[in-house]
């Protein structure tokens, strides 16, 4: 009887290693996730961020279109992104409004906002150097059989580029 009871003791303080060794799993994941996401963005690698858009925001945009206009972008502004940093990361955050339509109504998705900065370089009526620290979202997939990760990106952002506002 004792010796069940010190197993059992040793089992319930194992658990919440457990737990928490899965959640650092999922945070470094999301972490390198998005490093790697806003590298390939600095890299100017467009096809490869927009590889990892969710699903249904690629319904919207094509790749030729998301492409053509990151490039546009860059070339306009010659921007360049450097000292990329990721920072925490939050579960489940607020969406903003724009993302909402892209992930309701599909209960196999988790969200994440995950903190980064950077410092990003462009000409506009001269050069600037500005530091921008914004969260990124993230919509991790259950589709059963495996777990992936997918950019929340506001296509939006193309139609108010294009216009000026």
């Amino acid at each position: 009887m004792t010796k069940r009871l010190l197993i059992l003791l040793i089992l319930v303080c194992l658990l919440p290693v457990g737990v928490a060794y899965g959640e650092d799993g999922i945070t470094t994941r999301l972490k390198d996730f998005v490093s790697e996401v806003y590298h390939d963005y600095a890299a100017e690698s467009f096809a490869e961020v927009y590889g990892v858009m969710y699903p249904t925001i690629r319904d919207v945009v094509t790749e030729e279109d998301y492409v053509s206009f990151q490039e546009g972008h860059f070339t306009k502004l010659r921007l360049q992104l450097t000292d990329i940093e990721v920072g925490d990361v939050r579960e489940t955050p607020r969406l903003p409004r724009t993302l909402r339509p892209f992930v309701q109504d599909q209960g196999n998705v988790q969200t994440y906002g995950v903190e980064i900065s950077y410092n990003a370089q462009f000409v506009r009526a001269g050069r600037h150097k500005q530091s921008i620290s914004k969260t990124v979202y993230v919509a991790l997939l259950d589709s059963g059989t495996a777990e992936e990760l997918y950019l929340l990106w506001d296509p939006n952002s193309m139609q108010e580029e294009e216009t000026g506002t």
